[in-house]
């Protein structure tokens, strides 16, 4: 079986602004909003392609069940 090839979010990263990736959930594109990366499976030193899926900030931090701080003016 061929091994695995991983990626570092960097290169993630890079390799999905070239696709004009937008988020799962609402379909925001990254010119609209920052986009995150999620790992499916919860483990973040598995970045495999297949474990890897796209949200916005909000749809990543509402599948968390996280609230984002309010920033200080």
């Amino acid at each position: 079986m061929a091994k695995r090839k991983r990626f570092n979010q960097t290169d993630l990263l890079k390799r999905l602004l070239d696709m004009k990736p937008v988020c799962k959930k609402c379909g925001k594109s990254a010119r609209q909003i920052q986009l995150d990366l999620h790992h499916k499976d919860g483990k973040s030193s598995n970045d495999n392609w297949r474990n890897i899926v796209i949200y916005c900030r909000a749809c990543h931090n509402d599948i968390h069940g996280t609230v984002p701080k309010k920033r200080k003016l």
